[in-house]
């Protein structure tokens, strides 16, 4: 996926040296195999996991160190399925366009919604800020995060509402003197975090202090906070967070709405994502509807289709559990 996400928009810059990187240190060696182009001082090295405030906060301070305050910025998740990367790049441009004419905004881009899903973040629709290109730049009248089922649907149906992608695009400068008001001891500890990267000296330095930042998302420590958050809409493509396994199982079903990967046997069972990575063992489904069952070798996760995407608080009770050996 990451490598799709490259190749969507490796087009939009003609030097290679404007694209970064941000990885977790255990992901390094994929992302140097996966993305051989790519600049070893183009990666930014995530020492811990700390959600997306101290990541965006860590890619904000390391982009200061090589681009100009007034650089438009795209931050990008790479777990995605977006339909037509032609638009996409679209909507990129666009709210590139719209920046360098009002830089102090957070765009937050934004696509209309083809079915209810409870996961995600939905954006009302307010005044209208611009016409660019063939998408458009709305204030947020309203946010909700993640809406029950019934309240998911009257979303979608009354068609003032969009689906927040979780992608951002700011002006660097702008992004910086937020983190700098709202959340100054994170940006100063990232400052320093990026100084110890440079000098590649101390990496037990650096991960004790990036470890000791709060775990914190983008919106709670930035976006919420802010009076300039506005919606980049497009139209024109489909969207869906990969991270997702009942996500995963619509795109990819078969004529049953099954998706089986490895020795399985579905009999009379419609609707199931079945993943065996277990060499030597069969999954036999009979008549079920609806599961999602993940056999690992070492770990079996059974779980409805519809709460899967909880699969995050088993994660964080095995860690409390000090279970760490099968995450």
């Amino acid at each position: 996926m990451v490598r799709a996400t490259y190749e969507r928009i490796k087009e939009l810059s003609n030097d290679a040296n404007k694209i970064f990187v941000s990885v977790n240190q255990q992901m390094l060696e994929n992302i140097k195999q996966e993305l051989p182009e790519i600049n070893i001082s183009n990666i930014i090295i995530e020492t811990d996991t700390r959600n997306t405030g101290p990541a965006i906060c860590l890619e904000v301070c390391y982009l200061e160190k090589h681009c100009q305050p007034n650089e438009i910025i795209a931050s990008l998740t790479s777990d995605d399925y977006i339909s037509d990367a032609q638009a996409f790049r679209e909507l990129l441009q666009d709210s590139e366009q719209f920046l360098q004419q009002q830089p102090e905004h957070i765009l937050a881009l934004s696509v209309a919604p083809s079915y209810p899903d409870t996961g995600y973040t939905y954006f009302k629709v307010g005044e209208k800020i611009d016409d660019v290109g063939n998408n458009a730049i709305y204030k947020v009248a309203r946010v909700v995060e993640k809406p029950n089922v019934d309240l998911c649907k009257e979303l979608l149906q009354s068609g003032e509402y969009y689906c927040h992608v979780g992608m951002y695009v700011w002006q660097l400068g702008y992004i910086s003197k937020l983190f700098q008001k709202l959340q100054s001891d994170m940006y100063q500890t990232c400052r320093k975090i990026v100084e110890l990267m440079e000098q590649n000296t101390d990496w037990q330095k650096i991960k004790d202090l990036y470890g000791n930042l709060e775990k914190i998302t983008i919106e709670s420590a930035i976006t919420d906070k802010a009076d300039s958050l506005a919606m980049s809409v497009s139209n024109r493509f489909g969207w869906s967070d990969l991270g997702k396994w009942h996500v995963l199982k619509r795109i990819l079903s078969d004529e049953n709405e099954n998706l089986i990967k490895g020795e399985v046997l579905a009999h009379e069972s419609e609707g199931n994502l079945v993943y065996n990575n277990n060499q030597g063992k069969v999954i036999a489904l009979n008549d079920v509807r609806d599961l999602v069952v993940i056999d690992t070798g070492d770990v079996l996760l059974i779980s409805s289709n519809k709460n899967s995407a909880e699969v995050k608080e088993l994660v964080a009770k095995l860690k409390e559990q000090g279970k760490q050996e099968y995450l």
